[in-house]
């Protein structure tokens, strides 16, 4: 993404339409967040990436595997933004993110097989995240053309996040007629 690209204003009447109240972020502020963003994403990309290993079912495997990419794309496409913004993009993950990446493979380690159901939940919890990410990001007054894009993630989040659920009801009512 080119710095003169139009990330500070769009093509509409009301460019702050959808923007809160108070005053805009400076672009120290704007980076910051955006690089929060990009370590919860690349989080994110790892975890569904993890998932998919552990998961049996072929859909399940298809679904987590699509949201990793959409995850990466996302960090991807938030590099460029911090970049576009004159900053530098943050290295690596959340150490938060981390710690449970080391605790799933200590406990792939000692042979602790997570279950399917067990999956799906480590799963919507990342989605959770990640949604909660967004909304506290878009809550602040960003620069309308990244307040385009981040809105265009938090809607993509979103839906994986009701891929996910779906997922899940699915497999517990299955496992609820098995009993």
């Amino acid at each position: 993404m080119a710095k003169d690209q139009n990330l500070f204003h769009a093509d509409t009447d009301d460019p702050a339409r959808d923007a809160p109240a108070g005053d805009a972020l400076s672009t120290d502020g704007v980076v910051h967040v955006l690089n929060h963003l990009l370590e919860g994403a690349r989080d994110d990309a790892q975890a569904f990436r993890a998932c998919t290993d552990e998961a049996r079912a072929r859909r399940h495997k298809d679904v987590l595997a699509s949201r990793a990419a959409q995850c990466q794309a996302a960090a991807s496409q938030l590099v460029e933004l911090v970049i576009t913004c004159g900053g530098q993009p943050a290295e690596g993950g959340t150490a938060l993110g981390a710690v449970h990446r080391g605790w799933a493979h200590v406990k792939a380690a000692v042979g602790v097989a997570a279950s399917e159901s067990s999956v799906l939940d480590a799963c919507a919890r990342a989605d959770d995240a990640a949604v909660a990410r967004y909304r506290e990001a878009l809550a602040l007054r960003l620069p309308v053309g990244v307040r385009l894009i981040l809105q265009m993630q938090a809607h993509d989040a979103q839906r994986g996040r009701e891929q996910v659920r779906t997922l899940r009801q699915t497999l517990r009512a299955r496992l609820q007629s098995q009993l």
